[in-house]
């Protein structure tokens, strides 16, 4: 049945999305600054939050968990998506909340 099997691509989406690592939506920027006469790198979380730029100060001992957190965002995003049409699916088939 197409809705017993939507149904269990929907499970297995909800269980990845439940069990994936510390993820977040944004990106990590790279900009440079001046100091003391050089010029040394700075990284930022950059995130669309209610239609506003906001920026985060990432020191450079967090830049790898945050990147591979951004990196996980990108992910979760396509999961959410996938979820989103499998839901749709449904409820053209009549499941509900309910």
């Amino acid at each position: 049945n197409d809705v017993d099997t939507l149904i269990e691509q929907r499970e297995e989406l909800l269980r990845k999305i439940h069990d994936a690592p510390l993820w977040l939506i944004g990106s990590v920027v790279e900009t440079t600054r001046k100091f003391r006469g050089r010029e040394t790198p700075s990284y930022y979380l950059s995130q669309s939050i209610k239609g506003k730029n906001k920026i985060t100060y990432i020191s450079a001992a967090n830049l790898d968990r945050f990147r591979k957190a951004a990196a996980e965002g990108v992910k979760m995003r396509a999961l959410q998506h996938e979820l989103s049409a499998i839901n749709s699916k449904l409820i053209k088939a009549g499941a509900s909340n309910d």
